[in-house]
């Protein structure tokens, strides 16, 4: 089938969608509505509409009480997992601690967006002192003015800078000319120093590193203006510049282990699916570096569209060439994670899902979750049922793995090495557990709560086992026998969280998705007492 993928209708394309996710991830506290965003982007309702649209199905993006388009649970985890895997979040937030730490000043990290004139702030560590410099993970800041944009420029170079800049203080630079001349003034020192060029009252020294050919970094040491010294500038500038020199050598030797990840055929060939498809796999994967051929077999398409795309994907930064070859993570998708942070509970991710489940079926709804330190689970969200007679579980309480639905769920997919002495010593039949791996959910009664029906089943991350979704029913409703409709719903359920929680395409659930063994076939199973 010939493909139809004009260069000009991906890149417009490709744009509109990133600067709906640019407008939703920069708008904390409050959605969007559909025509105050068409009118923020100058696009048509129409196609905000129909964005917004694929971006709920996603769950990139959600809905509010309200109905406003707001930040979505899916991308949430994605930023927990960039924020994990790449050394930048991890070893750059250590060494920023270590900085701030030993100087009593704000240590900062940068990164440049992809055009001359901004970089972004990905990581702060503010030190312990009443009256600090302070920078938002995520914000855009000048590399005219200021320390931390000037020291990208001294390794990056002056070309592209717009030739009106602005001031925004009166010793900004508001010409190449002058910002060239103090860069060389600064070579003396193998740093660059800022004192109120950006913001009146901070003063900062920074030095630059690599993150790859085509990616420049920053780090710097900031502080209020009034308690900056020159004599400092000399012992700062060495401290950075080591700082620098061992992230450099962290982020390479990471890379160099990095291994190609084996790819998932694409599903849709639609711009939207395509453009998913690539922010996921950087997300879960922030090390890889993908060839053309790679890029193919992710999007579906032939070399001349995937080479288009994979322009386009650079063009607003969600990729960036690692070489003339292979291309790695953008700056986009650092600073969105920068911007969106891992302060996220996994239960307020997942609590659209179990509110819907509890809506769905009246009945209470909690979600238990593993700890595989301690060996324990937790009730960790509960949702009421709306039925005259309910149930209310504590949240926060633990839970036993070898009593209740709730924790058999869990055991039944506990590692061997787990399961095996914990179900031992409680006298749970190695049948029983089976039974519950083979038919995907587990249903108790009276087991852990006194006259009340548990139905249960399991979710995972990656193909691990992260907890598990129960229904709590009082006996009478049950009538010997859960509903082929109740024990589905919340199945279905726990397949939807491992499909929102997952990001690694080779880990696949272990509960493999397929549809429940229907009650009515394992009566015997399912009415185990106690």
């Amino acid at each position: 089938m010939e493909e139809r993928d004009p260069q000009g209708a991906q890149r417009d394309g490709s744009k509109e969608l990133v600067a709906v996710l640019e407008a939703v991830i920069g708008r904390s506290g409050y959605g969007w509505g559909v025509r105050e965003l068409a009118e923020e982007l100058r696009a048509s309702r129409s196609t905000i509409n129909r964005i917004l649209s694929r971006l709920v199905d996603e769950r990139f993006v959600s809905r509010d009480a309200a109905g406003a388009y707001i930040l979505g649970p899916r991308l949430k985890v994605l930023s927990q997992a960039l924020q994990k895997g790449h050394p930048l979040f991890t070893e750059g937030s250590r060494i920023l601690s270590r900085l701030s730490q030993a100087s009593g000043a704000t240590a900062l990290m940068a990164v440049e967006t992809g055009k001359p004139e901004e970089c972004f702030v990905l990581a702060t560590i503010e030190p312990d002192a009443p009256v600090r410099y302070t920078l938002t993970p995520g914000s855009i800041v000048p590399t005219h003015a200021g320390a931390l944009g000037l020291a990208v420029l001294s390794r990056r170079g002056t070309a592209g800078l717009p030739p009106e800049l602005k001031t925004y203080t009166e010793a900004s630079m508001d010409s190449r000319g002058r910002i060239e001349k103090a860069l060389e003034s600064y070579a003396s020192v193998g740093a660059v120093v800022s004192i109120g060029q950006h913001i009146p009252d901070a003063a900062g020294i920074a030095v630059p590193f690599t993150v790859s050919d085509h990616l420049i970094g920053s780090l710097s040491l900031s502080r209020p203006r009034n308690e900056f010294e020159e004599s400092s500038i000399a012992p700062g500038a060495e401290t950075l510049r080591e700082a620098a020199k061992e992230l450099e050598g962290i982020v390479r030797s990471i890379q160099a282990s990095a291994q190609t990840p084996e790819l998932p055929p694409a599903e849709s060939s639609a711009l939207l699916d395509r453009i998913v498809a690539i922010i996921t796999t950087f997300c879960g994967q922030p090390l890889a570096e993908l060839t053309l051929p790679n890029l193919s077999t992710l999007w579906g398409t032939r070399s001349v569209a995937t080479r288009r795309l994979a322009e386009s994907a650079s063009d607003v930064g969600l990729m960036t060439k690692s070489n003339e070859r292979t291309w790695t993570i953008g700056p986009t998708l650092l600073r969105w994670s920068a911007t969106i942070g891992t302060n996220h509970e996994l239960s307020e991710i997942v609590d659209e899902d179990l509110q819907s489940l509890s809506e769905q079926t009246g009945e209470t709804i909690s979600l238990a979750l593993y700890d595989a330190d301690g060996g324990s689970a937790h009730i960790a969200r509960s949702h009421v049922g709306a039925r005259n007679v309910r149930y209310v579980l504590d949240e926060g309480s633990e839970i036993p793995l070898t009593a209740g639905a709730a924790g058999k769920a869990i055991l039944a997919y506990l590692p061997r090495t787990a399961a095996a002495p914990t179900s031992s010593e409680a006298n749970i039949p190695a049948e029983e557990l089976e039974h519950i791996r083979v038919q995907g959910w587990a249903a108790t009664d009276s087991e852990r709560v006194p006259d009340a029906h548990g139905i249960a089943a399991p979710f995972f991350t990656n193909g691990t086992v992260r907890g598990s979704v129960t229904a709590t029913i009082p006996n009478h409703r049950i009538a010997g026998t859960p509903a082929e409709e109740l024990v589905a719903a919340v199945v279905q359920t726990a397949h939807r969280l491992t499909r929102l929680l997952s990001t690694d395409p080779q880990a696949p659930p272990t509960d493999k998705e397929t549809k429940p063994t229907k009650p009515q076939e394992t009566r015997v199973a399912v009415t185990i007492t106690g």
